[in-house]
């Protein structure tokens, strides 16, 4: 069964919430009709009323079962708890407390915050220490509060609390008109830091030099970076903000200067257990790895501290609303999900809840959508497919079609999938600067593992009959 209801007026008689599809398709998902949270709150919990909740691109990954941070930094013991599941998306939000168990929080508390069990829900529950007041004064929209604490705390704890960046340093920030690398982008020029960064394409450089100021902006996408920066900055940079993998990354190692910092945000070598060139970091040289979800669980009083500072910075002037922000109501959540999967779009992304006045379909809540991972209905395909089908993927040799490669051969069970190109592999494994190699490699290693085959046919999708042949 399923109703329309519109989510301003009726979310309190009404509760609902985003529903992960055992599917894992992204053209699965629907909210669903949830029970009201019960009120019986423990101390230091608080109730919220979320009005808009802010999308990363990590619930892209949580949605489709390809979030690999499910388990606490640095424990591999299967038989160890894990954190963090991905069967409920959303992180930011921003709402109103409905009931508090809480000495610093009362009810009617304009709040954001990150909440660690999924913030794509009419109502929440949670502890207010990942939780700030929204300042009296403070002018941001409700869908500008809900797309700041992840990128914001996550510059913050990267350049002001594991190391103190000081005037006058020089700051490589890789893709950085994403969220994230936008708030470490005006943190450093609050602190008088000098920027350099890199994008993907052309509007995104763009978007650096003109909104920012930057001078130095340069292509993430190859190494034609590394010799540019080199050739301006010989001596290297103090400090490297990274999300890039590969051997993007570890050119990235050689331009750090002596003492430097390289601050590694995407996380994907360090997870995937891959072999990094640590010896390309010289003794006096810093690596963190930043995980703002593990810091919150292991260090809920410092949360606090850095609300404050965020709300300071906004309103000295200092910190701003990210650009451009794309709001979305939550019947459009499909559109939305599929927009930030692209990997194409600048800023952030923000969708209304308990704030839309548009008509939205609910489902009633009435059978069991757990995930479970050991079954043939939470797998993204038939066993039948599974071991005796071809999976299709095309851009295999991309970045993205090769991740999803490795993980339908290694949770999933996929035996046979062909990569559709429009290179030929062996122009593929010989072309220079090459930052999908490593990624090719260790697929190859995967399928041999798993007893798997994986063909690389070269075709242009575009043209109907190359496919069919």
């Amino acid at each position: 069964m399923e109703s329309t209801i519109v989510p301003k007026t009726d979310a309190d008689k009404n509760p609902f919430g985003l529903q992960v599809p055992p599917s894992r398709f992204v053209a699965d998902l629907v909210w669903m009709r949830e029970p009201m949270p019960i009120n019986n709150l423990l101390p230091g919990q608080i109730q919220v009323r979320i009005h808009c909740a802010g999308l990363n691109f990590r619930d892209v990954l949580k949605v489709r079962g390809l979030y690999p941070h499910t388990r606490i930094f640095g424990q591999r013991d299967c038989d160890k708890p894990l954190i963090d599941r991905d069967s409920s998306a959303g992180t930011d939000f921003m709402g109103t407390v409905i009931l508090s168990h809480s000495k610093g929080l009362k009810i009617g508390d304009r709040v954001t915050g990150i909440c660690l069990s999924g913030s794509f829900h009419s109502h929440i529950i949670l502890d207010a220490s990942t939780v700030s007041r929204v300042p009296d004064e403070c002018l941001l929209s409700d869908e500008e509060l809900a797309a700041l604490p992840t990128a914001f705390l996550t510059a913050l704890l990267s350049l002001k609390y594991r190391m103190r960046l000081k005037q006058g340093q020089t700051v490589l920030i890789h893709a950085a008109t994403g969220a994230t690398g936008q708030a470490c982008i005006q943190y450093c020029q609050a602190v008088g830091a000098r920027v350099i960064a890199t994008a993907g394409s052309n509007d995104k450089r763009c978007f650096l030099r003109n909104h920012y100021g930057i001078e130095h902006v340069f292509n993430s996408r190859d190494l034609s970076f590394v010799t540019k920066i080199r050739s301006r900055f010989p001596n290297g940079v103090n400090v490297i903000v990274n999300s890039l993998s590969g051997p993007l990354l570890q050119e990235s190692f050689k331009l750090l200067a002596s003492h430097g910092h390289f601050i590694e945000l995407g996380k994907r070598d360090v997870y995937a257990g891959t072999s990094l060139p640590i010896f390309d970091l010289r003794q006096d040289c810093n690596f963190h790895v930043i995980d703002l979800i593990t810091h919150l669980i292991d260090e809920p009083d410092n949360v606090h501290e850095m609300f404050v500072d965020v709300f300071d910075y906004f309103r000295r002037g200092l910190f701003k609303p990210f650009e451009p922000l794309t709001i979305f109501e939550p019947s459009e959540i499909i559109n939305a999900f599929t927009q930030i999967s692209l990997g194409t779009f600048m800023g952030k992304m923000a969708v209304r809840i308990t704030n839309s006045e548009q008509p939205l379909l609910v489902k009633e809540n009435n059978i069991n959508m757990k995930i479970n991972e050991n079954s043939s209905e939470g797998s993204m395909f038939p066993s039948t497919v599974c071991e005796n089908g071809t999976i299709l993927v095309s851009g295999g040799l991309g970045g993205l079609g090769l991740t999803m490669s490795r993980w339908m051969v290694e949770k999933r069970g996929v035996k046979h999938i062909t990569l559709m190109s429009r290179r030929t592999i062996e122009l593929f494994e010989k072309a220079e600067n090459n930052p999908q190699l490593e990624d090719w490699l260790q697929l190859k290693e995967i399928a041999v593992k798993h007893d798997a085959c994986i063909d690389v046919v070269q075709v242009d999708v575009t043209r109907c009959d190359d496919v069919c042949e």
